[in-house]
């Protein structure tokens, strides 16, 4: 039998806290300031408004500072995180987050500071944003980066902002962008918020774009393309370079989403691909937590002839001559402006969510030049290796069985169909295993998709485990257990649609 990481943590029951306290109980002492109600002059009415004044005391839990501590660090490791488990979420990314990077977004001269603060005070903080976006200039070949975008999608509306106004300034009512059904599933959504018609283009069978296919769609109408590359097939589009020929040749843009960036960071630049603009996700390539610091990072990259159209404020940077017996020493000023003509605004009320952005920059220093090539080797390599081996156990189920994939596998529900399990209950059973479910049915037209990306931050022995857990559940489970599962977990299998349509939410 082999072993599996199991998930103990999850077996407890636990009440709810409101539950476990007794009546009087404090978890903390404040000392008696020595006033008393009937040392107001007046009734409280008179101080704050009376619809603001409790008719009854609040029903908060009466507990100790230990009963406190020990629920809620129950009631974590219910959770199943990338400290716990493997995480094999396809298209999304969800690598181990180094502690080194909390470390130093934690340091008190960073976490405490204030987004108002002077930039004369924070010269140190701005040139750490002003060096990253340096760092991403030269990892993709383009021209400027705004980290005002807190999320992925985000990231797309602002590009997609900027070709609108680009084309609004040129007087050209370009009202099309192009999205192949291999593109990142926000991609129509962010066409249409920014004022765009999407019009979606079947791929082949090899799971790519073809530049001759593509030609059929190209019109004066078409503003642009929104790619994924690689796309959510795990494929690399082989045209990329074709397409952007012939999207350039129409007058239009290259919008490349950088969600899967993780399968050739350090190894190929956007630029030599002909990619205008592109937005790189921070919370997924760059190891910080989805969510941590909160939400995330969709840092917006632009070609030079779009740089006047990023979001502001940016970081600026000026040289200062020094006073005193140097002349000749200068000093580098860094400061928040807003000179960019034709910007399209702000998309946030300060900089960016510096959070997220120190734990990036830490990230690729402690990389260093020499190492960061070797995320997007070995993530390819561990995404192949369970190509490979799954391929052999899921036989038939590889839509794209020829061939290397990148960053990310997909499988069909062909072979475990056999077996009367369905990919949901794929996923339920895994639970049980001890592993996070990786992405399912997504992408869409791939029938009972299963989307698994490994990551770079798992061991040979993580995913020889995984791929065992997946060769028992092909060839050892029973529709009766699958159908029940999870069985191990706090709460077991849930009616879905339901759960969706009437949620309840009782504490």
């Amino acid at each position: 039998m082999p072993k599996f990481p199991g998930i103990k943590g999850i077996f407890l029951d636990e009440d709810p806290l409101i539950e476990q306290g007794s009546k009087g109980l404090k978890g903390i002492s404040i000392p008696d300031c020595g006033l008393k109600k009937s040392d107001l002059k007046k009734d409280e009415s008179a101080y704050i408004d009376a619809k603001y004044i409790r008719k009854s005391p609040p029903e908060l839990p009466e507990v100790s500072e230990p009963t406190v501590v020990r629920h809620f660090t129950r009631l974590s490791s219910w959770n199943m995180c990338v400290d716990t488990v493997f995480y094999p979420l396809g298209s999304c990314t969800m690598k181990y987050n180094p502690k080194i990077n909390e470390k130093i977004a934690s340091l008190e001269n960073i976490k405490n500071l204030h987004p108002l603060t002077p930039g004369s005070l924070i010269q140190p903080v701005l040139k750490m944003v002003y060096d990253f976006n340096e760092i991403l200039c030269r990892l993709t070949g383009l021209a400027e980066f705004s980290f005002a975008p807190q999320a992925g999608a985000a990231g797309e509306f602002a590009g997609l902002k900027i070709i609108k106004k680009y084309f609004d300034l040129k007087g050209e009512n370009r009202k099309t962008i192009l999205v192949p059904d291999s593109s990142h599933g926000t991609n129509p959504a962010s066409s249409v918020l920014a004022g765009f018609t999407p019009v979606e283009i079947k791929t082949g069978k090899a799971g790519t774009l073809a530049a001759g296919e593509l030609e059929k769609f190209v019109s004066k109408d078409v503003a642009g393309i929104m790619i994924t590359n690689p796309n959510t097939f795990g494929v690399f589009e082989k045209d990329i370079k074709k397409i952007a020929e012939i999207m350039h040749k129409n007058g239009s843009f290259v919008y490349m989403d950088g969600a899967n960036f993780n399968a050739f960071l350090g190894s190929a630049r956007v630029s030599d691909m002909g990619i205008d603009l592109i937005q790189l996700n921070l919370h997924k390539t760059f190891s910080t937590p989805h969510g941590g610091g909160g939400p995330g990072s969709g840092a917006l990259g632009v070609v030079e002839s779009l740089r006047e159209f990023l979001p502001v404020p940016y970081v600026k940077v000026s040289g200062e001559n020094a006073s005193g017996a140097d002349k000749n020493f200068n000093r580098q000023v860094y400061e928040l402006a807003e000179d960019k003509n034709n910007t399209i605004g702000k998309m946030t009320p300060f900089l960016c969510n510096f959070a997220v952005v120190i734990r990036a920059y830490a990230y690729l220093l402690s990389l260093g030049r020499e190492n960061i090539a070797s995320v997007s080797e070995i993530a390819v390599l561990n995404a192949n290796y369970v190509k490979k081996k799954l391929g052999k156990i899921l036989s038939g189920s590889d839509p794209f069985e020829e061939g290397l994939c990148m960053h990310e596998c997909v499988f069909n529900d062909k072979a475990i169909e056999e077996n009367g399990v369905s990919t949901i209950e794929l996923a339920k059973l895994l639970i049980d295993y001890g592993f996070h479910p990786p992405t399912v049915y997504f992408p869409k037209n791939i029938h009972g998709a299963i989307m698994i990306e490994p990551t770079e931050t798992e061991s040979i022995r993580t995913l020889d485990n995984f791929i065992k857990a997946v060769k028992e559940i092909r060839f050892k489970t029973k529709k009766s257990k699958a159908v029940k599962s999870p069985q191990k977990t706090k709460v077991g299998r849930v009616n879905e649609v339901i759960a969706n349509k009437q949620p309840i939410f009782k504490y």
